[in-house]
Formats: C-alpha cells, structure tokens, sequence
C-alpha cells in the first residue's frame, strides 16, 4: 500500500492510496464516518421553554450542536438561560451555552439555537454523551469520500471533511485505529474458534 498526494486545507484532507481494492476504501470511508468516538447532547432538561418552538424540536436542535471532541471525555453538562427582554426578536446562539467543561464547548459560537420575543425564555440543561455515527448522526465527526482511479484500479482518491469537532488528521487516525480494533478482534475470533 502507497499513500501519496496528502494536502490539508483547514478541515479538509485529502490523499491517495494505492494498493488497495474497492472493499478496503468503503472500510476506511466507512470508519471514518461511523466508528470514530465523539461527543454530542444526548439528553436534555427543560425547566423552561416559552418560546415558539417545541421541546422535542429544541432537544433535538441541540443535539446536532457539533461539540469539541476531547479523547478523555469526562462528564459534561451544557447550561441554557436566556429570555427576551426587548422588543425586538432575540436570537439564541451556540455561544450563549454554558459548559462545565472548557475543553468541550461548541465547535462554532454563531449557531442560531432559536429566536424569543418579549417575555419569552429558555431555561434546561444538557448532558454530553460520548457515541459513534453508526448510532446517530448527531456522533458523526465529518464526512469521507473516494473515487477509484480511472486508469488504475487500485487507486483511490479520498475526501475528508471534518465538521470540526476535532481535527480531520485525528479523524483518519481514530478511524484507522478502529479498524485495526476491529481486524483483531476477527483474527482472535478466527484463531480460536476455527479449527
């Protein structure tokens, strides 16, 4: 196997592979979007919530927050206390989340959460919880694509998006380590159970 043309630019990465057949490249573009851990809102508090939207909507809303990924995880809440004080609309953004953890806050500060009127508040906690995209797309960490060579067949070019709740480098390393897991883990089974 041959890795070349690797470039980054900002969350993005792309390379090449060559020496690999077509089963190989869906199981690194699968990893990548499925197997890597990363944390999101998994579930939410309300105390309070007169605003327009509903509480499922809200919930789920946040819930597609991306969040800083940090590899330790620990235990996390995220706190929400706004309320609309003007006559005019106010917006609600990322920004206006309180972590209890600083290492895990939202990737991006200017998300519209949800706008208030006059009187109007939201007051509910969240909890972080750590997943896998294979589970919910909410543990998505970015997006993987490839396309096959024409002239080589064992040649692929791969697209790598991080939606930035870590770097997309950390992204393709997480997944290659879930793979060698995942390898081992069939080997073992292999070497025991088949005779």
């Amino acid at each position: 196997m041959e890795i070349s043309n690797f470039k980054k630019k900002k969350n993005i990465v792309s390379f090449t592979i060559k020496g690999i057949n077509i089963a190989m490249a869906n199981a690194i573009r699968r990893a990548i979007i499925t197997d890597v851990s990363i944390v999101a809102i998994e579930n939410v508090t309300i105390d309070r919530n007169s605003s327009a939207m509903a509480d499922e909507i809200l919930a789920h809303r946040l819930g597609l927050i991306p969040l800083k990924t940090d590899l330790n995880f620990v235990d996390t809440t995220l706190l929400l206390e706004v309320k609309g004080n003007s006559n005019e609309l106010k917006t609600v953004y990322t920004s206006d989340l309180k972590s209890s953890n600083p290492d895990i806050v939202p990737v991006y500060n200017n998300i519209p959460i949800v706008k208030l009127s006059k009187g109007q508040e939201i007051k509910l906690e969240c909890a972080v919880q750590i997943g896998k995209g294979r589970d919910h797309a909410k543990w998505q960490g970015g997006l993987a694509s490839y396309e096959s060579d024409e002239n080589e067949c064992d040649k692929f070019n791969f697209f790598v998006e991080s939606y930035g709740q870590m770097d997309a480098n950390i992204l393709i390393n997480a997944a290659c380590d879930e793979l060698i897991k995942e390898s081992r883990k069939f080997m073992d089974y292999v070497s025991t159970n088949i005779k």
